[in-house]
């Protein structure tokens, strides 16, 4: 009777694994949020920046037409895993792209691990991904704490900026900014003055930017992004933070937030970022055919999604198959150079590692453009911005 159970088991796994060979379709999945508080750094910019990928590869990989499905999580996690767990299980989808929200990415990050298929993390900031929690699917294309944080403390130090006050959201992401922010700060010989969090969704940021103010820190890091950080920088001018001679410092700006906030108040601030349009001719040309599709610049969070999209059909175009394990193999195999990713690498943890920028708000009026909004300051080599393999909490890769 043993037996035939595990007669019965064996063939159920072998017709399964057919069937996800044999299927019609490599089916991609864009799961974000697309309209409550993140959707604004990504959103459907994402999904069109996606489509392109697919539409810029040729439509169809292995003799198979490439499909496209897009969710809105509503930045709710029981939602997020409900679809991923459907896509994964019921819908055949061979790969995950963006996942936007840490705490959402975390979850769905353990079910790719029980599922065996792919994840590209874009928007999420943690980097628990590729460290505590990594198990070999989950891949981390874009940035995380770590990256953002080095290049833009070890500006302000250099510069005089000793003492720091942090505010952060009150949720994953903002945790690890705030971790990342104080380990920087002091290992680079600042102080730490305060850090306090502010719950998600909060309008409200008066009593955070009086602590801040009374404290007399030479820079106040805002960890906060999307509507938080709109409101939180207009009032840090209504206050006059900067005018009474503290700075501002800001770990994560995305291009629909100086769109929102203004250049008169963020110009001069400097802020580590994965990616810009205005650098190279390719990331031009797709600034121009995203502009066409959505009405403005795309940001680095559709820039990444892109790259991660078109990097995972051409391997699996080399590896003559769509599966998991043999399309990491052909990520792995060498250096990515693409429009987003420059002098990239994959490590074994899943992390994909690259060049980053330091960039500048422009002054109002200083380019003829109103979308060029930034300007390269410095580029940071791939391993000085990231963690290196050695200093993971990840074991893989390492005997």
């Amino acid at each position: 009777m043993k037996k035939s159970i595990m007669a019965a088991a064996l063939l159920l796994s072998t017709a399964l694994t057919a069937v996800a060979q044999d299927a019609p379709s490599v089916k991609l999945g864009v799961i974000n949020d697309q309209s409550s508080s993140f959707s604004a750094l990504g959103g459907t910019e994402v999904t069109e920046a996606v489509k392109l990928a697919i539409s810029d590869f040729g439509g169809e990989v292995l003799g198979k037409p490439i499909e496209l499905v897009s969710a809105d999580h509503q930045n709710k996690p029981e939602v997020a895993l409900s679809i991923a767990r459907e896509w994964l299980e019921r819908d055949n989808v061979d790969a995950l792209f963006d996942v936007a929200n840490s705490a959402i990415a975390l979850s769905v990050n353990t079910l790719l691990g029980e599922q065996k298929k792919l994840g590209f993390f874009v928007s999420p900031m943690t980097d628990k991904m590729t460290e505590a929690d990594c198990n070999g699917y989950g891949v981390a294309w874009a940035y995380d704490a770590y990256s953002q944080v080095r290049s833009s403390v070890s500006a302000q130090l250099k510069d005089g900026g000793e003492s720091w006050f942090i505010i952060s959201p009150d949720y994953e992401a903002g945790k690890v900014l705030e971790a990342s922010v104080k380990t920087a700060v002091e290992e680079e010989g600042g102080k730490i003055l305060g850090a306090i969090r502010a719950p998600l969704g909060t309008t409200d940021f008066s009593s955070y930017i009086l602590q801040a103010q009374a404290s007399g820190a030479k820079v106040v890091a805002l960890t906060v992004n999307g509507p938080e950080l709109v409101n939180a920088l207009k009032q840090v001018q209504e206050f006059g933070l900067i005018d009474q001679g503290q700075r501002v410092a800001l770990t994560v700006l995305h291009q629909s937030d100086a769109r929102a906030i203004g250049l008169e108040a963020l110009k001069g601030i400097q802020f580590a970022s994965p990616w810009y349009w205005n650098t190279d001719d390719a990331s031009k040309r797709f600034k121009e055919e995203m502009q066409k599709k959505t009405g403005n610049a795309p940001g680095w969070v559709a820039a990444g999604a892109y790259s991660a999209a078109t990097n995972y059909l051409n391997a699996v175009k080399a590896a003559g198959t769509d599966d998991p394990t043999a399309v990491l193999a052909k990520l792995r195999e060498g250096k990515i150079n693409d429009m987003f990713a420059h002098n990239a690498t994959l490590l074994p943890n899943g992390r994909l590692i690259h060049d980053t920028t330091l960039l500048e708000v422009r002054a109002p009026g200083e380019t003829a453009d109103p979308q060029d909004v930034f300007k390269v300051v410095t580029t940071v080599p791939a391993d000085v911005a990231f963690r290196s393999i050695d200093k993971s909490a990840c074991k893989l890769g390492k005997s």
